[in-house]
């Protein structure tokens, strides 16, 4: 086996550990016992992979892999026999999770509100209910009263358990003897996006299900005060949401003792909001140089078209993935306090194993996560509106009392 030395890694690697004897040991005797596990073909854990540092050699590996990932032409490199090589048991996972990771960040909305906390034991863990901390006034001498989480969680014990997410990319042996590996990053790139839309609908759902519903048309014949006050053109109630109907939403977030912060929608909800009058002073877009031969012509449609059109401090989220039914034409949104909606509670991170089937001569990349939500104070933190319809909404019509003579 060879014998790592210190002059083997980079730069930046050896000024960290050059005037640390003990340390430098010991790093190196880890990275040591790391590397004949590598070179014997033993399996690495997902953590021992990304305590692995890669040598010179191993960068050098890393880059023509990556030149031949973009679709570049390596002369001298094999991508059969670079795969069948011990270093690839690291490099691989190393750069198919960095490629499904840059894929997916893109899309994460929905799931940034809620606080990453790692599972410590199993993939079992409790969510406490968490109220609004209260700072108190105190007299010299006074002790301060105590402000933590309410660990009795009132009634409503919620178990937030890290349940597997996954996906399988199949590779046929051709595509490895071609060297076509630029088309296998592009099927690795769209299973991130794929595992990216699963967390997102998830983190959606979680909105509908676990928070405070406000509104509910699906339920409005057994319990009319579930329903929104919009109207049609007859002033009936039509299950549009009128402005009144976005300031009980606002107004509940601010009962249950939180500060509405967004506003989280799908793209195509925009139009309810134009064609309702819900966003202000919107008549329009204006251009100072249209011109009739081509007048408007820009119409922004996304959240900047809606920000600072409405009447509130409120950032406008669009996501593709909160609930909408386009053929009923209904559609849940939600007002929410960023900083009090959840935790998602994390086992695994993404990552990634490969094996391949000698019966089919196929390759399988395989891409697991283990992940779940939970919501905070039994989801006050979360106003939701459910089943609206996409239909205008008229105002009330104007009373016209008559008096006696």
């Amino acid at each position: 086996m060879a014998q790592l030395t210190l002059e083997m890694y980079s730069e930046e690697v050896r000024k960290l550990y050059e005037n640390k004897d003990t340390e430098k040991q010991d790093f190196l005797k880890r990275q040591q016992d790391l590397h004949d596990k590598i070179l014997n073909k033993r399996a690495l854990s997902e953590d021992e992979i990304k305590e692995y540092v890669l040598t010179q050699d191993d960068l050098a590996y890393f880059q023509k892999f990556q030149d031949v990932a973009q679709g570049k032409e390596v002369k001298g490199f094999d991508l059969k026999d670079y795969i069948a090589s011990p270093q690839a048991t690291v490099l691989i996972p190393k750069i198919i999770v960095g490629a499904a990771r840059r894929a997916a960040e893109p899309v994460y909305l929905a799931s940034k509100f809620f606080k990453k906390v790692r599972a410590k034991n199993g993939t079992l863990m409790i969510t406490p209910v968490i109220g609004t901390m209260v700072a108190s006034e105190l007299a010299e001498g006074q002790a301060p009263p105590i402000q933590g989480l309410d660990v009795e969680l009132m009634q409503q014990q919620q178990f937030v358990t890290a349940t597997k997410k996954g996906i399988r990319v199949q590779i046929t042996e051709q595509y490895i003897n071609d060297s076509q590996w630029d088309l296998v990053t592009y099927l690795i790139e769209e299973a991130g996006f794929a595992m990216a839309r699963l967390k997102e609908q998830l983190a959606c759902i979680e909105f509908s299900k676990r928070g405070w519903t406000v509104f509910d048309n699906a339920i409005r014949a057994t319990h009319p005060e579930a329903g929104t006050t919009g109207l049609n053109y007859n002033g009936n109630f039509n299950d549009t949401l009128s402005i009144d109907d976005f300031l009980d939403l606002i107004i509940a977030l601010m009962n249950n003792e939180k500060t509405p912060t967004d506003v989280l929608m799908h793209p195509l909800v925009w139009t309810v909001f134009a064609r309702n009058g819900l966003t202000g002073a919107l008549s329009g877009p204006t251009d100072s140089t249209a011109t009739i031969q081509s007048p408007n012509k820009s119409f922004p449609i996304g959240p900047q078209a809606v920000q600072g059109r409405l009447p509130f401090g409120l950032t406008v989220n669009l996501s593709p993935f909160v609930p909408i039914d386009t053929i009923n034409r209904r559609f849940d949104m939600y007002v929410i306090d960023r900083n009090n909606v959840g935790v998602m509670v994390v086992q695994d991170e993404l990552r990634t194993d490969e094996f391949r089937d000698p019966v089919t001569d196929i390759y399988n990349f395989k891409m697991i996560e283990r992940y779940n939500y939970g919501t905070f104070d039994e989801g006050r933190g979360i106003a939701v509106a459910k089943n609206i319809s996409m239909d205008k909404s008229y105002p009330m019509m104007d009373r016209v009392k008559i008096f006696g003579d």
